[in-house]
């Protein structure tokens, strides 16, 4: 599997818990960037993508003429007739049935939206420019343009949420007919407006045990649902896990254009400048943009396979192990998965290595021992 990000920087206003790289009120780069990103594109011309995910920033807040721009030049450069899933991450407010319909005539058949609560006081204290009522017109304009595989991120752990707020979330979001939740715990990542906060005291972390026992009402209330949990954080109807994120979690390879992204290909990661007018720079010259490339040792692919691997509730493969490496697992990590297998958090099950439940709450503990190793 290949898969293909494309990174669109631009927001409106950066959410106060963010650490991606984006940029505010440089509308004015958003031409250049774009034709900075089909110039770094049409350097992988002849690869062919399984999956394309569209990511920011908030690749939605493009305008009409924009977004156009952006999907028609992808069409020329990739078949995307051959792709499996199409996916742009849109943010209510930025998203209407007009932008929709244009992403849907580019071959685009899932959408990834961003409402992470449906308290408004909390869309506010966490600096969210919409309200749940964006949401639900998001979702219905997305229907209406034809595109019904939809995601919707979540938040828990919020500061100043209650636990009942966060349950009225899943409830609310439940009534809509969607085919994906992604629910994450919300990290106070440095350099991010929420993390000065903090420093300051002006707010306190949830608590540990309120956090697993959300974290625990989640993965039942959604399982009751008929959602499947397949990642530590991704819940789906059957069928519908997202395919571009599985090529992550499976070590898979993929290729990033745009300020900031990664690339993972024939063992190698590269990365592109922060910069985005270095960025622009580069790509005006023909050049690649990349600030760094780092080769991946054997032990590198073994360590990020493991690490990303276990995120999956099925676990790692242990035949598909064996194919990549040409080693047993238990010719590294025997011990570490002995002990883990006693201690209960870990299970073998259908030739997979994967985390117990107990384990999934003290995966750090696992992959450290498991690192250790190496």
């Amino acid at each position: 599997m290949l898969g293909l990000y494309v990174h669109i920087p631009f927001c409106s206003k950066k959410c106060y818990y963010c650490d991606f790289t984006s940029y505010v009120n440089q509308d004015n780069k958003i031409d250049s960037y774009i034709k900075s990103v089909l110039v770094e594109l049409s350097k992988h011309k002849d690869k062919k993508f399984d999956t394309i995910f569209i990511g920011g920033g908030t690749p939605s807040y493009l305008d009409e003429k924009q977004l156009s721009t952006l999907l028609e030049g992808i069409n020329k450069i990739i078949d995307v007739n051959n792709v499996l899933e199409f996916t742009i991450e849109c943010n209510p407010g930025t998203l209407s049935y007009e932008k929709v319909s244009i992403m849907k005539s580019y071959g685009v058949n899932r959408l990834s939206i961003g409402v992470q609560s449906a308290n408004e006081d909390t869309l506010k204290f966490i600096g969210r420019i919409h309200t749940f009522n964006d949401f639900d017109k998001s979702v219905n304009s997305a229907y209406r343009a034809g595109i019904k595989n939809i995601n919707a991120d979540l938040i828990f752990g919020i500061p100043n949420e209650s636990f009942n707020d966060y349950k009225n979330t899943l409830d609310v979001i439940s009534k809509y007919d969607l085919q994906h939740i992604s629910c994450y715990n919300l990290i106070l990542e440095e350099n991010t407006k929420f993390y000065n906060l903090y420093l300051k005291g002006e707010f306190k972390e949830i608590e540990e045990d309120d956090q697993v026992a959300m974290y625990n009402y989640t993965k039942n209330y959604l399982e009751n649902l008929g959602f499947v949990q397949y990642e530590v954080s991704n819940y789906s109807k059957l069928g519908k896990e997202c395919i571009h994120n599985l090529i992550y979690w499976n070590l898979d390879e993929y290729i990033g254009v745009g300020v900031s992204a990664h690339s993972y290909y024939e063992s190698k990661r590269f990365y592109n400048t922060k910069n985005i007018d270095d960025y622009i720079k580069m790509c005006s010259r023909n050049e690649h943009s990349y600030e760094s490339i780092s080769v991946n040792s054997p032990s590198d692919n073994i360590e990020e396979y493991i690490m990303v691997g276990l995120r999956k509730t099925k676990g790692i493969s242990l035949s598909d192990f064996y194919n990549r490496f040409k080693l047993n697992i238990d010719d590294i990590f025997k011990d570490s998965v002995d002990k883990h297998l006693k201690n209960g958090l870990l299970q073998i099950n259908k030739g997979n290595l994967a985390l117990t439940h107990r384990g999934s709450l003290l995966m750090n503990i696992v992959l450290e021992d498991f690192i250790d190793k190496l």
